[in-house]
Order: structure tokens, then sequence, then C-alpha cells
């Protein structure tokens, strides 16, 4: 049995962050807030902005997560790397790892902010102070028999979101989200990967 789990996805991470620090309502399928609430950005929206964004938010956020829950690809990874591969394939190949992201459609400076670098710094603090001492206590480890149930319906993939409460999600044929808590609770942990149903 092989599966992964993506405790830090970078890009579901910095549109959780937008949404947060520039204060978004959007609406949708969203989950619940940051554990860890961002200050607000610095800089300001004017009245346009804020409506594209928020209207732009829902959209980006289904491609983000589509493409989070994705199995890794060794093979496009070992194409990327390959010092053989030309040069003009490998902007595709990059993209085809890293996914689509919030940058894409608004920019790499939106994330030259105070609050999102101070926010990024806590979050890896503290996934790092809370992992577990051993592999027998790893989340997986605990709800093994639930998680061996959630493979043989195809899951591959679990996805952590830092946010607050309960949030489980399938996402297409492979994918679950669901919260830090969640995860970090066995009991929450087992219904969450008994609910995973390919979509």
């Amino acid at each position: 049995m092989t599966m992964e789990t993506d405790d830090r996805p970078t890009m579901v991470n910095e549109l959780l962050w937008v949404r947060e620090a520039f204060d978004l309502a959007v609406e949708g399928d969203a989950p619940p807030p940051l554990l860890d609430s961002p200050a607000a950005a610095s800089r300001s929206l004017t009245e346009s902005e804020r409506a594209r964004w928020t209207a732009a938010w829902p959209e980006v956020w289904t491609a983000v997560v589509e493409h989070a829950v994705r199995p890794h690809d060794p093979e496009a990874m070992g194409r990327l790397m390959r010092q053989d591969t030309p040069a003009r394939e490998r902007p595709a190949l990059l993209a085809l790892l890293a996914g689509p992201s919030w940058r894409d459609e608004f920019g790499d400076e939106v994330f030259d902010d105070p609050s999102y670098r101070a926010w990024d710094e806590r979050s890896f603090a503290s996934i790092r102070s809370a992992l577990p001492p051993n592999w027998e206590a790893q989340p997986e480890r605990r709800a093994v028999e639930s998680l061996a149930g959630a493979w043989r319906r195809g899951l591959q993939k679990v996805v952590v979101l830092a946010c607050s409460g309960t949030f489980v999600r399938s996402v297409g044929s492979t994918g679950l989200l669901v919260t830090k808590g969640d995860r970090d609770d066995d009991a929450s942990y087992r219904r969450a990967l008994a609910s995973f149903a390919p979509l």
C-alpha cells in the first residue's frame, strides 16, 4: 500500500492566506478559517480588485486542490532533473509539477507581504514542532485499518489543511482533504478516511 500525505501544501496554503489576509468573503464550498489567523495584508484592495479576487478565488481554489491531491509524478520529476532534457521542455514540466496557483492569476508580489512571510514561518515552525516522535505515532499508522479501506477504494493522497474545525472532502478519484484537527484526532481521522468516495 502506497499513500502520500501532504501536511504543508504550498499552493493551497497560499490561497487560504489570501482569503484571510485580504478578508475575502468567498462563496461556495470553502474550508473553515486558518488555525493561525494571519495579520491583515499591508496592501489594500480597490473595490474592483476585491470583487475580482473574490470572484476568482473559488475557481482557483478548485484548480489548486485538484492538483494538490494528485499523487507525485516521479516520471515528470525525473524528466525535469535529467540534464539531457531540452530547455524548451523545462517550463512545461515545471508547470505540470507545480500546478496552478494564485500567482498565475495575480502575480508573485501578492506574497511579498510581511503578513505572508510571518504566517508562513509560523506555519512551518508549527508543523516541525508537531512531528510525531516515531512511525507508530503517525496518524496514518494509528488509523491503518481505515486507511487501508480508503486505499482499496482508490485513495492515494491526503492533503492536510491548516484550518480549524472539520472539513473533509473527497477530491477526484484519488484525493482527500482533511483539516489538521481531523487528522490529529484518531476517531475523526477514521471517520474522514471512511467517508472517502472517488468522484
